[in-house]
């Protein structure tokens, strides 16, 4: 804090007038550094205290900018959203169309794969018999094909046995447990396997 006589003016214009010497009619300033140092403490608040609104209005004007183009953009996605509305429901519509044509397109080539599969196995069927063998009982149970039969001999069986085996395209999975005479003379046996689809 500055302190300044004001009683210099008095004494000089006192000493004026009695005729004194100019010394004596010169006020006198009297500083103490310690209000000096005072004084700048507020000052210096104030002016961080500005720094510090001034920021922080700038980063919420930032923010606020921020968010306002962030409500544009969600407004335009919007509005596009509405204005392709139709043209997606269209295209559902076609995917769902397709899906359901190769549904169709899917059970009417199996469908026309079995009507042609009873011949075929017939046929490869007849192909892998031998002579000596004929079948008593065929049973079909979805894809798996049990057979039952006799034979002349065990070789004629196992011949059978192995003709199906040779023909992979057709037959898989083929179960033979083995062949026993029965009371005619002739062996039995039982054979299942299952059936490809080689259409």
């Amino acid at each position: 804090m500055i302190k300044i006589n004001l009683l210099g003016d008095a004494l000089a214009q006192s000493g004026a007038k009695k005729g004194g010497d100019k010394a004596s009619a010169e006020p006198v300033q009297i500083y103490t550094g310690e209000g000096a140092g005072r004084s700048s403490l507020p000052i210096a608040g104030v002016v961080v205290g500005l720094v510090l609104a001034s920021l922080g209005g700038v980063y919420y004007l930032i923010l606020n900018n921020q968010f306002a183009k962030a409500e544009q953009k969600k407004a335009d996605l919007e509005r596009d959203k509405k204005q392709y509305e139709p043209y997606i429901a269209l295209e559902k519509k076609f995917r769902e169309k397709k899906a359901a044509l190769q549904k169709k397109e899917e059970v009417m080539t199996t469908l026309k794969r079995q009507q042609a599969l009873p011949v075929h196995f017939i046929e490869e069927l007849a192909n892998s018999l031998p002579d000596d063998v004929w079948f008593k009982k065929v049973a079909q149970k979805g894809m798996i094909i049990t057979i039952e039969g006799e034979g002349r001999n065990f070789e004629a069986i196992n011949a059978f046995y192995g003709n199906l085996q040779s023909r992979t395209r057709w037959f898989k999975k083929i179960n033979y447990p083995g062949a026993k005479r029965g009371t005619t003379g002739a062996f039995e046996f039982s054979i299942s396997f299952e059936l490809q689809n080689a259409v």
